[in-house]
């Protein structure tokens, strides 16, 4: 039997970014289901989590005031927050992308810095072709989950995003770094994988080790619906 992954992307848009992820979680043994709504009787066949890219997450989430005008989407924050929590109670294993890395840092009670330096964003590239195309550096840090399957060290990644984490939630660690120090990965100190990575894995599945990544996690899920099968 195939895991069940459920994942959250942007109501709009963003089509194939999703397509792209459903295919990668059959492509890697899992069995994709798109969550459009809050939890119902679904909610207990659900193996695993993945949270996508999209829009800023509303501060008011971290207990934040808004500092810069930006677009929110509070429905989805409500929606992944919702997913969450049924993820954690059920010890589910959880994947965030983007966003995804940041709503799982907020749910467990860290905070995000609300603007990276422009200098440091001015001349990234937007929109698909860009997440496609663009490459900087981060460093996947020694005897982390990221480091079992990419190795310690550098690792080229297509990290876009103007937002990023700040305090780091309790219960998480550090397991990747940007050149400026900046926290490009998380993951959880507790025995179900959860994680998060600032890079959009999903739009390089032409590469053997971001397959590899995915399969690591579907893994993970099906380890967890063993128990129950």
């Amino acid at each position: 039997m195939r895991p069940v992954i459920g994942y959250i992307g942007a109501p709009d848009g963003d089509r194939l970014v999703g397509a792209l992820t459903a295919f990668i979680i059959w492509l890697c043994g899992g069995s994709p289901v798109r969550l459009r709504t809050g939890p119902g009787r679904e909610a207990g066949h659900l193996d695993g989590l993945i949270l996508l890219g999209g829009l800023d997450i509303h501060p008011a989430r971290y207990n934040a005031d808004v500092e810069i005008d930006a677009r929110f989407d509070p429905s989805r924050d409500a929606l992944e927050l919702a997913w969450l929590e049924i993820a954690f109670a059920r010890s589910i294993p959880v994947m965030g992308i983007c966003r995804g890395l940041q709503m799982l840092n907020v749910k467990a009670g860290g905070d995000l810095h609300q603007r990276l330096d422009p200098e440091l964003t001015k001349g990234w590239p937007n929109g698909p072709v860009g997440y496609t195309l663009f490459r900087k550096r981060v460093d996947i840090l020694e005897n982390t989950f990221l480091a079992s399957v990419f190795g310690p060290g550098p690792l080229s990644v297509n990290s876009l995003h103007k937002r990023a984490v700040r305090n780091i939630a309790p219960g998480f660690t550090a397991t990747a770094c940007g050149h400026d120090g900046g926290v490009q990965a998380i993951e959880s100190d507790g025995d179900v994988l959860r994680f998060g990575v600032q890079f959009h894995p999903e739009l390089l599945i032409y590469r053997s080790d971001m397959r590899r990544l995915f399969r690591r996690f579907v893994r993970a899920c099906r380890t967890h619906r063993q128990p129950d099968s």
